[in-house]
């Protein structure tokens, strides 16, 4: 492949600052490849058709800087071909959960550094439908109230946004009609919600699912069944340590592969990576090894 990095700027991503740091990505890629290339997002899909032309045109490296939203779009055009660049990721977004399971800094000065002096590490990604990602999954009312969550709030609360959106969502009561089959794990009934992680972070909480890693080929699920204030408050602790077997109300299972079929006539809506996914029926598909990316060495 030819030595160019091409670097994906989202210019409105971490208050604005993307543009403050794009010149000094720039110097830090120079020094390793022959040319670099920066391309500016004004829409929804820019990053992705980029990426898409970048993998085409047979680069060596695509970095997103931008949010988690930035680095889904980037994968999204990345994955499809049979050949694809590395990725190198320079976070500024609220949560940065792909950062955070990469040990990515995320200060994005020292971020920039770990595109020259980083190693590459072999990733599993997932495929929803015809949707790839990379970090966290939902299914359900959950990602709908999540999806509502204002720029404003993201600012003000950062992950903690997203938790208090989907635990006031999870009050309602609402539930969802759910088949899920898998080699693992079958169910068929009323669900609140389904989460999952190949990461073991949930919207910028660590450690959820302690045992998960982005190379053990696996898909980490919760199904949360019927769950009440009291409940909630008794589990949330236990949850965000890590200790998703703490009730009856919680179904835990790690899988290759399942498939989701709504039972009923509403298609649910989904959410890969904090973003809009495709609606219920679909299959989930882990890939093993499927993206080569740039982070620090691993500690021994």
């Amino acid at each position: 492949m030819k030595r160019k990095a091409v670097l994906i700027v989202n210019p409105s991503s971490g208050k604005e600052q993307a543009r403050a740091y794009t010149e000094e990505a720039v110097k830090e890629l120079q020094k390793v490849y022959e040319e670099v290339e920066v391309k500016e997002t004004k829409g929804p899909g820019d990053a992705t058709d980029f990426a898409k032309e970048a993998s085409e045109e047979g680069v060596s490296l695509v970095v997103s800087m931008g949010g988690d939203g930035t680095v889904h779009e980037v994968v999204n055009g990345l994955s499809e071909n049979e050949v694809r660049p590395a990725l190198g990721i320079i976070p500024l977004g609220t949560v940065n959960d792909l950062a955070r399971a990469l040990g990515i800094p995320l200060q994005p000065e020292e971020a920039i550094e770990v595109l020259t002096k980083g190693k590459m590490r072999p990733i599993d990604i997932a495929k929803a439908g015809d949707r790839y990602f990379t970090s966290g999954f939902a299914l359900g009312r959950v990602p709908e109230s999540i999806h509502q969550v204002t720029s404003d709030e993201k600012s003000k609360l950062g992950p903690l946004a997203y938790l208090l959106a989907g635990l006031k969502q999870l009050m309602g009561k609402e539930k969802i009609q759910l088949k899920i089959d898998s080699k693992e794990q079958v169910f068929h009934g009323e669900l609140m919600a389904v989460v999952g992680s190949l990461s073991g972070s949930l919207g910028g909480f660590e450690g959820i699912f302690p045992e998960a890693t982005l190379e053990d080929g696996k898909l980490h699920v919760l199904l949360i069944e019927d769950l009440s204030l009291l409940d909630t408050a008794k589990i949330l602790p236990d949850f965000l340590k890590g200790d998703v077997a703490s009730s009856d109300h919680l179904t835990y299972f790690a899988t290759r592969k399942m498939k989701v079929t709504p039972v009923g006539e509403e298609h649910y809506e989904s959410d890969l990576d904090g973003e809009k996914g495709p609606k219920v029926p679909f299959t989930v598909e882990v890939l093993k090894a499927h993206l080569n990316v740039l982070a620090p060495e691993e500690e021994k």
